[in-house]
């Protein structure tokens, strides 16, 4: 017998299901409210005077130029660097591979502002660097302005380009390389053709994850821009100008690159990836390795890469435990319990609660969404998907503006609440984990939950007892990236905070453009202290399901 098909049976079997009906209800209703509802609000706010003074002052031109080239660059040289790291511990025959992984890791713990604290630490007018090439060299460092956001931004993104090459890399199998070398292909040539080729995909993935942040980054850019403005940064000073029309140009403007680099960044995974079809692996086969000469090179760039990041967190931590390193380095608790313990300072706490909570929420969420759209046809269902993923393809920067300018005013107003900065977290970690969770619907059989269905079992006990044991490993792993992700952000809630609901990261920001470095040091490592004793909680609890300390 034909199934049939149509608008009016989709809605004809979701109407005999009532709670997939409720699911998908509350998906529109959710993402309509906090995602297109901002959105058109914030489209339709400019006025033609605020359009007509973007484009008559040069200034804002300059911010935008300035926005397309740092970020270009430095997604550039995070990807490059990132292929380099990965490739040293896949390819060659280094001594402490384990250690660099260890590494890379780190830099995921910390807020992306604490890279550009360090660097006013370490090479600032007068951080210690700086300072000791003036007392016994007699040179004056000034890498304020792009050579320092090249930097800071180059090491803070490096590791998302790091984790998404690793794993290309890793899934190159050896036949054709072993192939090609039997062929003649040596060296750098084997590399180019075949190496460099298979990888091409996912170098260029991670090049535009990395171009995405860094057109979304703002605390960075305020700290160590100097007079080299970007659009993230004047938005901010137009948000504290009370000019949200203007502001919200901008914002229209931000977007448009990013969307762009999100289209191609589609159009790159549509077409999937080069593979090889080889059958069987050879048993025992063995990746190609490089030169002795090749690994004291790699080895030598994994170091000082190494060395650069453990630099940046040993200063913060000695600026945390001293009463004021380089100055007087007497150790002291002082600043951890004045902005860590204090009851009077809850940003580390604040951003701990909202992070756990806006995490099981992205998750839930997320998981309702692959259900019903991988599983339930209904119309609508395009419209639901695109909506689920657009904000992950919108700057940080621009979430929170468009939720501040919508919610600010009008029938809803959530400005000043708690309310607002968990939907902001939300809405950027909700759809990672709608994708994975999509993905891994798909790989389950559908007739194990039309079992259940014929069982007596509707919507809600099939997704409960049926369906999320079967996603747990995928679950685990969409929460902790989430939580990682919500306890370090800054841009998204920048303009959501207040005196009430001040988040770690946001204090760290302010403690630096004040000059207060102890204080902000404190906060940034407690803000570590509280991300990883939570991981390290979820380890105990779900144990193999969940890979977070397994370099």
């Amino acid at each position: 017998m034909k199934e049939k098909k149509g608008i009016g049976e989709s809605i004809a079997r979701l109407m005999k299901d009532p709670s997939s009906l409720l699911l998908v209800l509350i998906s529109f209703a959710l993402l309509f409210l906090f995602v297109i509802y901002p959105l058109v609000f914030v489209v339709f706010i400019p006025s033609a005077e605020n359009w007509g003074t973007f484009f008559s002052k040069s200034r804002y031109g300059t911010a935008l130029l300035n926005t397309m080239v740092s970020s270009s660059l430095s997604a550039l040289l995070a990807t490059i660097f990132g292929f380099i790291y990965a490739y040293a511990i896949n390819y060659s025959n280094i001594a402490g591979k384990k250690f660099f992984r260890f590494i890379a890791f780190l830099p995921l713990l910390a807020p992306s502002v604490m890279s550009g604290l360090a660097f006013l630490l370490l090479f600032g007018r007068g951080g210690m660097v700086s300072q000791y090439l003036k007392t016994w060299f007699d040179i004056e460092l000034d890498l304020y302005g792009l050579p320092g956001l090249l930097i800071v931004q180059t090491i803070s993104y490096f590791p998302l380009a790091y984790m998404t090459i690793t794993g290309v890399l890793r899934s190159i199998s050896p036949n054709l390389e072993i192939a090609a070398q039997n062929l003649g292909a040596r060296g750098f040539k084997l590399f180019r053709t075949i190496t460099l080729k298979l990888a091409l995909p996912g170098v260029l993935n991670a090049f535009l994850l990395v171009a995405i942040n860094c057109f979304a980054d703002f605390g960075n850019p305020k700290l160590i821009g100097g007079n080299y403005s970007l659009l993230a940064v004047e938005i901010y000073g137009e948000i504290l100008n009370n000019e949200p029309g203007l502001a919200s140009v901008m914002g229209i403007i931000l977007v448009i690159p990013a969307l762009l680099v999100f289209w191609v960044q589609n159009k790159l995974l549509s077409k999937g990836s080069y593979s090889t079809i080889t059958g069987k692996p050879v048993s025992g086969l063995n990746r190609m390795t490089t030169s002795r000469k090749t690994d004291i090179a790699l080895f030598t760039f994994n170091s000082l890469i190494s060395l650069f990041i453990i630099a940046m967190f040993a200063i913060t931590i000695l600026f945390a435990f001293t009463k004021n390193f380089g100055r007087d380095n007497t150790f002291t608790l002082d600043h951890i319990m004045k902005v860590v313990f204090n009851p009077s300072s809850p940003a580390v706490m604040n951003s701990l609660v909202l992070s756990l909570i806006s995490s099981i929420l992205a998750v839930a969420f997320a998981l309702v969404l692959a259900y019903v759209i991988v599983r339930k046809p209904f119309p609508g269902k395009g419209l639901l998907d695109f909506t689920a993923v657009l904000p992950i393809a919108l700057p940080g920067t621009f979430v929170g503006l468009a939720l501040i300018v919508a919610f600010s005013s009008g029938p809803i107003i959530l400005q000043g609440s708690a309310v607002l900065i968990i939907v902001a977290m939300l809405l950027k970690q909700m759809p990672v984990g709608y994708r994975g969770l999509t993905a891994s619907f798909k790989q389950i059989d559908k007739s194990i939950e039309e079992a259940a269905t014929n069982l007596g079992a509707d919507s809600r006990r099939t997704l409960t007892t049926i369906v999320f044991p079967m996603l747990q490993k995928t679950v685990v792993a969409n929460f902790v990236y989430a939580f990682m992700k919500n306890m370090n952000t800054l841009s998204t809630i920048v303009f959501l905070i207040t005196p009430k609901w001040v988040v770690a990261a946001v204090s760290i920001f302010n403690y630096a453009e004040t000059g207060t470095y102890y204080w902000a040091a404190a906060v940034a490592v407690g803000l570590m202290a509280a991300t990883l004793a939570t991981l390290g909680v979820m380890k105990l609890i779900f144990r193999s399901k969940v890979k977070i300390f397994d370099f």
